[in-house]
């Protein structure tokens, strides 16, 4: 962490003079510190580059939801942590306000802020050996350079594993897309699925990915391995209506059976055209793949596309989590969407497990798998055999 350059917004003296020593003291050294919203927003007009902005919500003059905004228009590529003595509602608002900006938020803290909270924010910028650099993320510039780095597949998949809450075994993976720039090094999806989404480019990019992991996943199988494996569906290709057919040939040219494909879609992407969105899903479930709603909670109609739509899986946002510790609100909401899950005989997934406590909270709301980087992080299917045959060794618990 020591090449991280983080500024840090309070209007408080003492409370800036605190997180000084604080980040020192995770090796943090180049820190800068401003009294308000609108200093920090010139500091960035200025051309200063910082990879994190520790930002105070409440603030006189401009408080931090209106630097928010601000960021937003600007187009920040940093990384966010938001951090508030208020209550603990506004935080987690904040930060969904936040991602709908396309800001990208590592987490909220309530103040006090404590140097082992803080360290687990800033550890979610940090790469897997091997993987990732430690670059900032930015957005790609031209989006000729993701059109050239698809064509030339430099996109490449890493591997999330999800864990059984009952025994630790390994259940599955997630797939999570990764750019290979020959220049830029390792980017994070954050750098470019936005764009691709922009450019029309989603869709190839996604069959890239799709070749690449199933491919994996069959040789997986071949070694022994029992294993499921879950991949994003963009909204673009929710209208394809042979998507079911190509999915289903690529799994068999790879000896795959479709019950060990998930296809997970958020339920803010299944609204953009329902009618075609009904027909694709539909026809993969009469083909046997699974069908999960991913990011379950954030969006504005979750009921009825859980009446209309046959998933087999729910995964509930790690924004219910990873807060349900030390937040009664995301608890109870943690709770009753693992209930409802339940009573639809679906397989229930936690996502954004990062510490013990996540994953008691998990079990005790009765939720089948975990995923998060308690468990692990993101990984190359050669460090994913590592991984595995490191756990086997262990007893497979975490």
């Amino acid at each position: 962490m020591t090449s991280l350059r983080v500024l840090v917004v309070d209007d408080d003296p003492l409370l800036l003079e605190m997180m000084i020593d604080i980040l020192n003291d995770l090796k943090v050294n180049k820190v800068t510190t401003c009294e308000g919203g609108a200093t920090a927003l010139a500091r960035i007009d200025s051309g200063e580059r910082y990879e994190v902005l520790l930002l105070d919500l409440n603030m006189p003059g401009m408080d931090g939801i209106e630097v928010l905004r601000n960021l937003s228009q600007r187009q920040y590529g940093g990384a966010l942590v938001l951090l508030s003595g208020e209550d603990s509602r506004i935080l987690n608002t904040a930060q969904r306000l936040a991602h709908a900006q396309n800001l990208r938020v590592l987490g909220s803290l309530a103040k006090p802020v404590t140097a082992e909270q803080l360290h687990q924010k800033l550890l979610t910028l940090q790469p897997a050996s091997g993987g990732p650099s430690k670059q900032p993320i930015e957005q790609v510039p031209l989006h000729e350079l993701l059109t050239l780095g698809i064509g030339a597949r430099q996109i490449t998949p890493y591997y999330q594993p999800q864990v059984r809450i009952t025994d630790g075994r390994v259940s599955a993976v997630e797939v999570l897309a990764r750019w290979h720039h020959p220049k830029r090094g390792w980017l994070m999806p954050a750098s470019f699925i936005g764009l691709a989404e922009e450019q029309g480019l989603i869709d190839e990019l996604s069959w890239v990915v799709f070749d690449k992991a199933i491919s994996q996943l069959g040789k997986w199988l071949q070694n022994g391995y029992d294993i499921a494996m879950g991949l994003n569906l963009s909204s673009e290709s929710l209208t394809v209506v042979n998507l079911p057919e190509r999915i289903d040939n690529l799994v068999r040219k790879n000896n795959v059976p479709p019950n060990h494909i998930t296809l997970e879609i958020t339920e803010t992407r299944l609204m953009q055209n329902l009618t075609y969105s009904l027909d694709v899903l539909t026809r993969l479930r009469l083909k046997g793949f699974g069908l999960s709603i991913d990011d379950f909670g954030t969006g504005y109609s979750t009921m009825v596309q859980l009446h209309k739509i046959p998933f087999t899986e729910l995964k509930i946002d790690r924004a219910f989590v990873h807060s349900a510790s030390d937040d009664s609100t995301a608890s109870a909401i943690l709770e009753s969407s693992a209930e409802l899950g339940r009573k639809l005989n679906m397989t229930i997934v936690a996502e954004g497990v990062e510490d013990q406590s996540d994953w008691n909270k998990s079990a005790n709301a009765g939720c089948d798998l975990v995923q998060g980087y308690f468990i692990a992080k993101p990984m190359s299917a050669d460090q994913f055999d590592i991984w595995v045959r490191q756990r086997q060794v262990a007893g497979g618990h975490k």
